[in-house]
């Protein structure tokens, strides 16, 4: 079945963040919005049916996960990412894997304690440090052969000064990197060596194309697993961020414990029932769905890299190896930070998330999200363009 993802749709006046927001975040109402990442696609039909379904049972009161929802987990880690997950490792965070994070940084960590973040990095994942009290311990991301990756000598000299906790974004956001497996046992091998427990967000696993396969960590072997969480989601891959939902694989029986615990405590251990049959529903029968998907976004990277090259040749595109992400490299536009955010809301009207708000590398960058109709994305290029051409007459 071909699934179709060009014809728009309206998600205005839906109660979406990315589309109801513009005035409170923008100051206007008629900027395209590529900031929040989500897709502006239909979920896959099965989603759809699923949930419908649920819906129609007319009483909504709690759930409780039961041996479908595990099977369809455990199944999909398996055959998507070849990792047999112990069952007995599992846990789960309904309301979503930076809660989970921020629960077990908790666990793991003092005010005070020392965190290492590789950076640039998706905000969140370094706010959620600084401001529980923690000292932040950045090791940047360095520039070889073509693409981002880590500085080994750096985070080692780092790793050595006392830090407890890594946190890792795999694959990388903004940057859409797909770390390799060689780089990833080298990240590994660095926090064993210092007794470092690695937070490990893999929420956009799903959505990369063949030529990049994402290595998950928790192929990395027993060692690795014990002395980490591993994070996983539906939300990015199927387009279900408004359902919640965090699948873990934590191997340490004591950690564990304590995490579940937590969830316990916060009265935040039941999933959205809506959320329970998308989850189902997706990876038991939405894997062609998500596969055309990422064909149809590659090909939105593609266009998008041709345009810049042709068109405005200001903007540079990183390549972007996963996710629905694209890190743009505006170093030769005459603006930085909030000038360079507030130049294309204002003159290209055109919502970004700001390169700044993922470290101060990322001062020159925007990030992109181009999973939409290729006639969204042809529009906001255009506008971009139009806006660009300007500066060259004032």
């Amino acid at each position: 079945m071909r699934y179709d993802f060009d014809t728009p749709i309206n998600r205005r006046n839906t109660f979406s963040f990315k589309w109801d927001c513009d005035m409170d975040y923008f100051g206007r109402d008629d900027v395209i919005p590529m900031w929040v990442a989500d897709m502006d696609f239909a979920c896959a039909p099965c989603i759809v049916e699923a949930v419908q379904k649920r819906a129609a049972h007319p009483v909504y009161g709690y759930g409780v996960r039961q041996q479908p929802y595990y099977d369809a987990v455990m199944g999909w880690l398996k055959k998507r990412h070849g990792f047999e997950v112990n069952y007995e490792h599992l846990a789960f965070a309904p309301p979503g894997v930076i809660y989970a994070m921020n629960v077990m940084l908790r666990i793991l960590t003092k005010p005070g304690d020392r965190v290492m973040v590789p950076m640039p990095n998706y905000d969140p994942l370094f706010d959620m440090v600084t401001r529980g009290g923690r000292k932040l311990v950045e090791t940047p991301l360095v520039w070889k052969d073509g693409r981002y990756t880590f500085d080994f000598a750096d985070m080692e000299a780092k790793a050595a000064s006392g830090v407890k906790v890594l946190v890792l974004s795999s694959p990388h956001n903004p940057t859409g990197r797909v770390w390799t497996r060689q780089e990833l046992e080298g990240v590994a091998e660095i926090c064993l060596r210092h007794n470092i427990f690695m937070l490990v967000d893999e929420i956009h696993c799903d959505f990369v194309p063949p030529e990049h396969p994402h290595t998950t960590f928790g192929l990395l072997g027993e060692e690795v697993l014990r002395h980490s969480m591993v994070c996983y989601s539906s939300n990015k891959g199927f387009n279900l961020g408004g359902l919640g939902m965090a699948t873990l694989v934590l191997a340490d029986d004591d950690l564990r414990c304590k995490f579940n615990e937590e969830m316990s405590i916060a009265q935040t251990r039941l999933d959205n029932i809506f959320g329970t049959a998308a989850l189902i529903a997706a990876y038991n029968d939405g894997e062609e769905w998500l596969d055309q998907a990422i064909a149809y976004v590659s090909d939105n990277k593609a266009y998008l890299d041709q345009f810049l090259r042709e068109r405005i040749p200001q903007i540079r595109m990183i390549p972007s190896e996963g996710t629905y992400l694209v890190w743009l490299d505006c170093s030769q536009l005459p603006y930085r930070g909030m000038a360079l955010e507030h130049f294309m809301i204002n003159e290209a009207k055109v919502a970004f998330c700001a390169g700044y708000e993922f470290g101060k590398q990322g001062e020159a960058f925007l990030r992109m999200n181009v999973a939409c109709p290729r006639c969204t994305l042809t529009k906001a290029l255009e506008q971009m363009e139009k806006a660009i051409n300007g500066l060259s007459l004032q």
